[in-house]
């Protein structure tokens, strides 16, 4: 008689280790969390095989049930028909575990065709014979096929371009799309493509989604080559250096502020339609491909409304994808502790930073109202006064470095220009010529704005912003005075008595 060991063993050699259709169905529901998601694992195979264009097709479909049909096509090396039957078998990569590009485990296209489509038909050429095969999800349900079927060659199709060699995917009975109308999904492919492979299509990529192409899209706003550009870096690239199971790797953290004195003003759907507010604060690059964006990497620090206002980026390399927790669908990251204990504790500070520069820049916003005021009538009234003398620019270098912080910028065609900052002088407002303007910058650190104008400023009753732009007025007409002294001598004395009052009234209201 068989010992029980004996049979355990004879039954474990019959049982497979994968039931095929089960497989397939759970497969399916492996978490893409959106089309373009999916998508972008055809693109990253794409990419990976040399191809400098990718066309992204979403054409009406002739099955009334599943109305949509999705096509990859591009011009890179090609598959034979060995690489063909491996690019269908989940994590059957020629490149498994490889760790200097976008792709490593070998799911991207099966899985992330399947997730969205029941058929994926893939069509591979080099040189004139186009060789095909596909997986059908219903075919190995219905038939509990354990293998794939066999590679062939067709004619080519008529959306296979003329190309030496390329690869198209075709994604039949998709029944997992977001939109049903297939001019939306494109659309929104499009931004997403935009985003994802920015650091690509600013090089030699060139990617269409139906024909249009698709134009990187920073969402940090440092790219002077993009539209929506205008955002400025905050403080300097953070670079890291880690040792992985496969070697050193580096992590690169980049932040910006967005141009709230320019921004601010739109309306709260144009800001929506930039992709200004209600939009992730951190984006996360792996190999220039952004594959995950949130709030992440900010420790303790919740996030605000405050935090539309500034972004940051991180990148990395693959062999550091153990520190980052990446999975095989590459569209999230769960950090290690590790990882965290390096960049929480700079990056949680920094995030406090730009959260109370937003804070201070929206105030900022709001003081300068009844300067603006101020600005238009003075302009007003110039016509009835002395005529200023002409002269060159100048502000002292200290004035100059402390401007590049000013809220808001001087208005064009005014002779005016009122302006608050945190100046390196005890003056309550020191005066300057820019741009052909009299400028008059007040010290936002001197009681006369902070105890006085600031409050009047602030407040939500009118008549106190009125007479905050009496009070702007009042100084505007002092500088004026001072600016049609004659003669540097008499510039500097009046510049030592505007000093001198200053530091009196300071004393006087902080007794």
């Amino acid at each position: 008689m068989a010992s029980r060991s004996s049979v355990n063993a004879r039954a474990s050699r019959r049982q497979e280790l994968i039931d095929p259709a089960h497989f397939l169905i759970a497969t399916r529901d492996s978490g893409y969390k959106s089309t373009s998601l999916a998508v972008a694992e055809l693109i990253d195979n794409a990419l990976q095989a040399g191809a400098s264009r990718i066309d992204v097709e979403v054409v009406a479909a002739e099955d009334a049930e599943f109305p949509i049909e999705l096509r990859v096509i591009d011009n890179g090396a090609g598959m034979d028909a060995k690489l063909l039957r491996q690019a269908l078998v989940f994590g059957g990569s020629s490149r498994f575990n490889d760790r200097s590009s976008l792709g490593r485990y070998g799911m991207g296209l099966p899985n992330g065709s399947l997730s969205r489509a029941r058929r994926v038909e893939v069509y591979s050429w080099r040189g004139a014979e186009v060789l095909a095969s596909y997986l059908d999800v219903d075919e190995i349900i219905g038939e509990n096929r354990r293998s794939m079927p066999p590679i062939v060659a067709v004619e080519r199709p008529a959306f296979v371009p003329d190309t030496t060699s390329g690869t198209a995917v075709r994604l039949l009975r998709c029944d997992r799309l977001e939109y049903r109308r297939p001019t939306t999904l494109a659309r929104k492919l499009s931004d997403e493509f935009g985003r994802i492979y920015r650091t690509f299509l600013g090089g030699e990529l060139e990617l269409f989604v139906n024909g249009s192409p698709v134009y990187a899209i920073d969402p940090l706003f440092l790219d002077r080559a993009n539209r929506a550009a205008g955002a400025r870096q905050f403080g300097d690239v953070l670079r890291y250096h880690l040792t992985g199971t496969d070697g050193i790797g580096h992590v690169e953290v980049r932040f910006s502020e967005l141009p709230i004195e320019r921004w601010h003003v739109l309306s709260a759907r144009e800001k929506r339609r930039r992709g200004i507010t209600n939009v992730p604060t951190v984006s996360v690059l792996r190999a220039g491909r952004e594959i995950d964006r949130g709030w992440l990497f900010m420790g303790s620090k919740r996030r605000e409304n405050y935090d539309d206002w500034w972004r940051c980026e991180v990148r990395f390399d693959p062999v550091l994808d153990e520190f980052f927790g990446i999975t095989h669908s590459k569209q999230a990251v769960t950090p290690t502790p590790e990882l965290l204990n390096m960049l929480v504790p700079d990056l949680e500070p920094i995030a406090r930073a730009l959260n109370r520069r937003a804070r201070e820049r929206f105030e900022s916003i709001k003081v300068a109202a009844p300067l603006s005021a101020a600005e238009r009538q003075a302009a007003r009234a110039e016509a009835h006064l002395p005529a200023l003398p002409r002269r060159d620019d100048h502000l002292a270098p200290e004035i100059e470095e402390a401007l590049a912080t000013v809220a808001t910028e001087a208005p064009e065609g005014c002779p005016y220009h009122l302006a608050v900052s945190e100046l390196p002088t005890t003056a309550a407002f020191e005066v300057g010529v820019r741009g052909g303007q009299l400028l008059v910058v007040l010290n936002s650190r001197h009681p006369l704005f902070r105890d006085l104008y600031g409050p009047l400023a602030k407040s939500e009753a009118q008549r106190d912003q009125d007479v905050a732009t009496y009070l702007a007025l009042t100084l505007l007409a002092a500088a004026r005075a001072e600016y049609l002294g004659s003669g540097r001598r008499a510039r500097d004395e009046v510049r030592r008595f505007r000093r001198a009052w200053s530091d009196v009234l300071a004393t006087f209201m902080n007794a």
